[in-house]
């Protein structure tokens, strides 16, 4: 017959494996009920920041047409600005080039009315002194 003394440590190690067998059992169906629950939050949580994400992307999305928008109305105005600039200077540029000219015009009118005058002068003075001296 086997020893008493065997068979209650036998039977006290079989329950021992037993409870620890079912509580094992008992902790991965826990953890199965906890990472359920985890993932349904998860879910959740997703669903609501892509609803919450959504309209803020649109929003997103109408900004940058805005901007590219206003970026080219910008583009363009520069380009008109570039070009009255260019027209300016185009105009800057004739009228320093008829100043030269009306200078150069001005000191030729001027040198000959000055030879003109002296002219006008000398055949007076000549008039004058043929008239003193008796009048040819």
């Amino acid at each position: 017959m086997p020893d008493p003394y065997w068979t209650a440590m036998l039977s006290i190690g079989i329950i021992v494996v037993a409870i620890t067998f079912l509580a094992a059992v008992f902790l991965l169906i826990y953890s199965f009920i906890q990472i359920k629950r985890a993932a349904t939050a998860l879910t959740d949580f997703l669903a609501a920041t892509d609803s919450k994400l959504n309209p803020l992307l649109k929003e997103a999305e109408e900004t940058l047409k805005s901007i590219r928008a206003v970026s080219d109305d910008i583009g363009s105005a520069t380009s008109n600005i570039r070009n009255i600039s260019g027209a300016l200077s185009n105009i800057a540029l004739q009228v320093r080039i008829f100043g030269l000219l009306t200078e150069g015009l001005q000191n030729l009118l001027s040198d000959r009315i000055t030879g003109l005058k002296a002219g006008i002068k000398a055949a007076l003075d000549v008039l004058l002194n043929k008239e003193k001296k008796g009048g040819e």
